[in-house]
């Protein structure tokens, strides 16, 4: 959720949708009550909360994400659903806790339902207004590559505040100077700026050393263009660390990936208090799960396995079994699948809806994982792993966690791409490491779970 507040156009976005929405719910009272009434404190203050109930369904339903909903149709459909998933639990709270619950009812319903037809509006004129001539960043990339690849697909599809990519320059005989997004060579640099008013210049460059027209660079930056490296500024818009041109020294010199004896503690007091209210809790729950599996399929009601921890010490995980007893019966580890044969009937549902994973409060509670972090992976699976993905180790300088970040933003991983791509979030989560952004993954946590997103 923090990533909402990580954007300065989302955030803005957010707060004039919110004084909008408060507007609106006035509005309804107003045309229902009459306007006495409805200009004194604790009506402002009402439709406040309402509006936050409002919004936080517009969150839950991908409204307030990194990637921009572009299709005005897809746009008013998401947002009269998540508006009307608000006003229905808004309706059960004043069926419960208030005494004009008709009255107030209506004008929440009328302010709500207005809303429906001003935020896409709202939206798409800002969208129209951010890619205009006269606001939008004209924006040239200098390189070619994975990384420039990934920064102008990164580009393309998620919210860069009404960025527009001109082109790229490339180096005198690159493979790739026919593409027809390559502008020219690295030596046209000033020429090309001037002609397409570039603001803003992205270096995506893997071969550096001698090759970047720095003369050029540092005269465009004192002209007022602003110049970022596309490392950078692939992290800020994606949320992700790219992995692929990653190097050490980086890790080493970069700002973050350290992290600060009151963190982690501020994540143990969090562990703690949460693990042991969810076991109270859940306990009920877990019961059910434990007899509906000993009545689906024979076998132990618990599945525990030894997975690698922080710094790689090992320790025994807990889970509900899902899936046969004879699942790994020749001894090879495998990933899950989709649709995967092995997983039972009442697995099925217990892994889809993440009902398996709840004895790991246990091992959150002893300390062998977090709540919030990497998702805690076989020894063997990691030997695999670092053979293949730079970086990988590093992901266990961190205790593995309940869920985590790259779980929350990427699905199931079963393959070495999914891996790789799950580590960029990992390695992000890492490097940015605090009790606020665990509590921001524990709230995105609620909306996998309610959604089925991801699991297998």
């Amino acid at each position: 959720m923090l990533e909402l507040f990580r954007s300065r156009r989302r955030a803005i976005v957010w707060f004039v949708e919110a004084a909008l929405l408060v507007s609106l719910v006035c509005a309804g009272a107003a045309a229902i009550e009459g306007y006495r009434d409805v200009a004194t404190l604790s009506r402002v203050l009402d439709a406040a909360a309402i509006t936050l109930v409002a919004q936080a369904s517009l969150y839950y339903h991908g409204l307030y994400g990194p990637s921009p909903i572009r299709d005005l149709r897809t746009l008013a459909w998401k947002v009269a659903r998540a508006l009307a998933v608000s006003v229905l639990l808004l309706w059960l709270v004043f069926q419960g806790f208030s005494n004009d619950a008709g009255e107030r009812f209506g004008a929440v319903a009328l302010g709500l339902t207005a809303g429906a037809l001003v935020l896409p509006l709202f939206r798409t004129g800002l969208a129209r207004a951010a890619a205009s001539d006269r606001l939008c960043k004209r924006t040239l990339v200098l390189g070619s590559g994975p990384l420039a690849d990934a920064v102008i697909t990164g580009a393309r599809t998620h919210d860069t505040g009404g960025m527009r990519f001109v082109g790229r320059l490339v180096q005198e005989g690159d493979p790739g100077r026919a593409a027809p997004d390559v502008l020219g060579t690295y030596d046209e640099l000033p020429r090309i700026a001037a002609a397409h008013g570039v603001r803003h210049i992205i270096v995506c460059a893997a071969d550096r050393r001698g090759k970047l027209p720095i003369d050029a660079l540092l005269e465009l930056k004192f002209r007022g263009i602003e110049i970022e490296e596309g490392v950078e500024f692939y992290e800020r818009i994606t949320g992700k660390i790219f992995v692929r041109e990653l190097r050490p020294s980086q890790l080493v010199f970069a700002h973050g990936f350290h992290v600060a004896k009151r963190t982690l503690v501020g994540k143990r007091i969090l562990d703690v208090v949460c693990a042991s209210v969810g076991l109270v809790l859940a306990a009920p729950l877990m019961l059910l799960t434990a007899m509906a599996i000993k009545l689906d399929s024979a076998g132990p009601v618990l599945y525990s396995q030894v997975r690698s921890g922080v710094f790689g010490m090992p320790f025994t995980i807990y889970k509900f079994r899902s899936m046969r007893t004879d699942a790994e019966a020749d001894g090879k580890a495998r990933w899950a699948s989709e649709d995967d044969p092995r997983v039972t009937r009442v697995g099925r549902f217990i892994r889809k809806t993440r009902l398996d994973e709840l004895p790991q409060l246990w091992n959150v509670l002893a300390g062998d994982m977090s709540l919030v972090g990497p998702r805690p992976e076989r020894p063997s699976f990691i030997e695999e792993l670092e053979k293949a993905i730079p970086f990988f180790r590093q992901r266990l300088f961190v205790k593995p966690g309940l869920t985590g970040y790259a779980q929350v933003r990427y699905h199931y991983g079963a393959t070495t791409e999914d891996q790789l791509e799950k580590l960029q979030h990992d390695l992000f989560y890492i490097k940015t490491l605090s009790v606020w952004f665990d509590l921001s993954i524990l709230l995105d946590t609620v909306k996998v779970v309610l959604l089925r997103i991801g699991a297998r």
